[in-house]
């Protein structure tokens, strides 16, 4: 990893904890900035397949996130979900036959709603609670649904980041 990727690895990590501190900050935009920063973790792997810098760029925003964002939601959702997931998309893809992979990621997908309830479950997130067995049911089929959107979306944004950014 030379001083290009390095300095390109920071400003991407100021970038994404700039959006998931604006998304702790206003409630609103908590969705949509959780999303974008997790985006942030897919560029290194975009054009020459850094893992690594991908990888230690989301471990810096998820502890900055973690220790100096104000709704910790916002910080857990990071973690767990978006900024991982891309990194996650890009070892399933790179890996695994088309065949099984939209497979792998919805196992993904459910192995991190059941940390969220674990999470909850044991009091880390004070701020949300339980809902009845119907409306977490309703609520898991939901968040399947909304979770290959934003794959598909993703794939989309992936690809035309692809062609639109300047060769190295």
């Amino acid at each position: 990893m030379g001083a290009r990727d390095i300095a390109r690895g920071g400003l991407l990590a100021a970038v994404a904890f700039v959006l998931l501190y604006l998304g702790g900050v206003s409630p609103y935009a908590a969705v949509a900035a959780c999303i974008a920063a997790g985006v942030t973790s897919a560029v290194p792997l975009i054009r020459h397949a850094r893992v690594r810098l991908a990888v230690l760029l989301y471990l810096a925003v998820s502890v900055l996130s973690l220790l100096l964002v104000p709704r910790k939601s916002v910080a857990i959702a990071y973690v767990l979900l978006t900024g991982l997931y891309p990194i996650v998309k890009y070892g399933i893809e790179c890996r695994l036959p088309r065949s099984t992979q939209q497979m792998i990621k919805l196992v993904y997908c459910n192995l991190v709603l059941a940390a969220a309830y674990l999470l909850v479950w044991c009091g880390f997130l004070p701020q949300a609670e339980l809902p009845g067995t119907g409306l977490l049911a309703a609520g898991w089929i939901a968040a399947n649904v909304v979770f290959l959107l934003y794959d598909v979306g993703l794939s989309r944004l992936i690809a035309t980041l692809r062609r639109s950014l300047p060769p190295d």
